[in-house]
C-alpha cells in the first residue's frame, strides 16, 4: 500500500479565463474556471498531514470502504448523500418519442446537487489570475508514461505525455522548458535557470498531445513548472507572436 502521508498536496491557484461571447456579438465575455483537481490521494495526504497521530493506512482503508459502499448503493439505483456535501443521483440521457425508444439498460450518468454546506466553502474564494483566451496553449493533463500516473510527478529521463489544446510546438523561439519553482510555489523568472527539452526528445507533436522525454539533468525531488511556447497556427502558418502555457508544479522523481 502506498504511503499517502508522503504525497504532494494539491495546488491552490484559482485562475479564471475570459472567452469572447460569439453568440451575442456585443463584445461581452463568459468566464470559465480552470479545473484544479484535488485527487483522492491529495485529500488523504492532507488529512494525514493535519492529524499526525492518525494511522495513514487505516485512513486509506476506511476511505476505500466508504468508496466501495457508495458505489454499491449507486449500483442499487439509489441517490447517495456524500458526507453532507451534496447528493449524487442518477440521471438518464434520453431522446425518445415513446416507450419503445427507451433502452432497457438505459443511458445513465451521475449528477451532483451540492448542499448549502458545500456552497458555503466558496464564500471566501478569491481569483488569483484572470486571463483572456487568446489562442494560447492549454494544458489539461500531464502523465508519466513510464508509470502511467497523473499524480503531478514525472521521472527524469523517462517519457511523458501532455494533453490539452493548441499544444503543437512550431516557429522561432518555440519549445518546452522546465522552470524551477521556489518554496513559495512561484516560478523562477530567470530563464537562464530553465532547462529546455531537446528537439530530438520530442517524439509526438500534435495540437492535442505532446510526448517527450523528461531531461535527465533535472534535480531529483525538486519542483518545476513546464513552460510551452509556440507560434504554430496551422500547416505552413505561424503566428506573429509567441503564445505560452505554464503547467502546475511538477515534482521530479529518479
Amino acid at each position: 500500500m502506498e504511503n499517502i502521508s508522503t504525497l504532494e498536496n494539491s495546488s491552490s491557484i484559482l485562475s479564471v479565463t475570459l472567452h469572447e461571447n460569439n453568440f451575442t456579438k456585443d463584445g461581452s465575455y463568459y468566464a470559465t474556471v480552470t479545473r484544479n483537481t484535488a485527487s483522492f490521494k491529495n485529500i488523504l495526504s492532507e488529512i494525514a498531514e493535519d492529524n499526525k497521530g492518525m494511522d495513514p493506512y487505516m485512513l486509506q482503508f476506511a476511505a476505500i470502504l466508504m468508496q466501495k459502499k457508495i458505489l454499491k448503493l449507486l449500483e442499487q439505483g439509489k441517490a447517495v448523500n456524500v458526507l453532507d456535501l451534496g447528493t449524487m443521483y442518477i440521471a438518464m440521457k434520453c431522446n425518445a418519442k415513446g416507450k419503445s425508444d427507451v433502452s432497457d439498460n438505459g443511458n445513465f450518468y451521475i449528477k451532483f446537487s451540492p448542499t448549502p454546506l458545500a456552497d458555503s466553502a466558496l464564500a471566501k474564494l478569491t481569483v488569483d489570475k484572470i486571463v483572456y483566451a487568446d489562442g494560447s496553449p492549454e494544458i489539461t493533463e500531464i502523465t508519466d508514461l513510464s508509470t502511467g500516473t497523473e499524480d503531478k510527478t514525472l521521472t527524469a529521463g523517462k517519457p511523458c505525455k501532455i494533453k490539452g489544446g493548441r499544444l503543437k510546438i512550431g516557429g522561432n523561439e518555440s519549445g518546452i522548458w522546465f522552470a524551477p519553482v521556489g518554496s513559495d510555489g512561484k516560478i523562477n523568472t530567470d530563464e537562464a535557470s530553465w532547462t529546455k527539452v531537446k528537439e530530438t526528445a520530442l517524439f509526438r507533436n500534435k495540437p492535442s498531445e505532446l510526448n517527450f522525454f523528461v531531461p535527465e539533468v533535472l534535480d531529483i525531488e525538486s519542483s518545476y513548472r513546464i513552460v510551452l511556447r509556440t507560434s504554430y497556427l496551422g500547416k505552413a502558418k505561424n503566428r506573429k507572436n509567441i503564445v505560452e502555457a505554464i503547467s502546475e508544479a511538477i515534482k521530479i522523481n529518479a
